[in-house]
């Protein structure tokens, strides 16, 4: 049974109209037929099931025929302050933090991100990663997709960062901090969680004071050195296990 995140334009109250690139997969790539079932997401967090009853030239229509339990949010909502890394790097932890349960995604340009975009290219970039946590999100059967916000400075996301229980903001760092483990044995229960994570050239020395200065404690995930989309992967997978739903 294929699963969607019904945007508002595509939810009618009592059917859903699936139209564009989506309606193409379901249609032409799917081969979806007349009469079999959806799951779907609808914007305000309910899921339901739907029959397909009609597909055009340019449409797929299902009438809802049932509501299951509503999605609601995981128990710790996980925002990833991810720093810009270059080739197909930052698509895949953009894909991988979908599947994982992250809620939000923020590219940072730190001093050593290796990527430089003008205004329009991260406009682009930014879209791009839409699409694939999209993507992902239908694939992981989640009800709420990955949001993605435009590529920004580091600077612009540590004033408006606040720390509070049952609030954790951490900055993964090779060497300095505890562990994770450490961290969930005096911290049980985390609600909100901002992940900072640096770039294929690790945190420059101005910018971790910077961070600790603001509230974010440095954590390490063990003895070896991790590639940049390794180690984020790792640290979102464990922040899962120790405060969310995996495992």
């Amino acid at each position: 049974m294929r699963w969607l995140i019904v945007t508002a334009d595509e939810y009618l109250g009592d059917a859903l109209e699936i139209r564009g690139a989506r309606y193409h997969h379901l249609a032409r790539v799917c081969r979806l037929r007349v009469g079999e079932e959806l799951r779907a997401a609808l914007p305000d967090g309910r899921v339901v099931r739907a029959e397909v009853c009609e597909i055009t030239a340019d449409a797929v229509r299902a009438r809802i025929v049932a509501e299951e339990s509503p999605a609601g949010l995981p128990p710790c909502r996980i925002t990833l302050y991810q720093a810009a890394l270059k080739g197909e790097k930052m698509d895949f932890v953009v894909q991988k933090a979908t599947e994982l349960g992250a809620l939000a995604l923020v590219p940072l340009l730190t001093r050593r991100s290796v990527p430089r975009w003008s205004e329009a290219q991260a406009r682009e970039r930014a879209a791009r990663w839409q699409r694939i946590a999209d993507a992902a999100a239908e694939q992981s059967e989640r009800a709420f997709p990955l949001q993605i916000d435009p590529p920004q400075s580091l600077d612009s996301t540590i004033p408006a960062h606040h720390v509070s229980e049952p609030s954790l903001a951490l900055l993964l760092h090779e060497r300095e901090g505890q562990s994770l483990r450490e961290l969930a044995a005096a911290h049980p229960r985390v609600g909100n969680l901002a992940l900072y994570l640096g770039p294929e050239g690790g945190w420059d020395d101005g910018e971790v004071a910077a961070l600790r200065a603001a509230g974010v404690l440095p954590v390490h995930l063990g003895p070896r050195i991790l590639r940049a989309e390794t180690a984020a992967l790792t640290a979102l997978a464990l922040a899962q296990f120790l405060w969310g739903d995996l495992g």
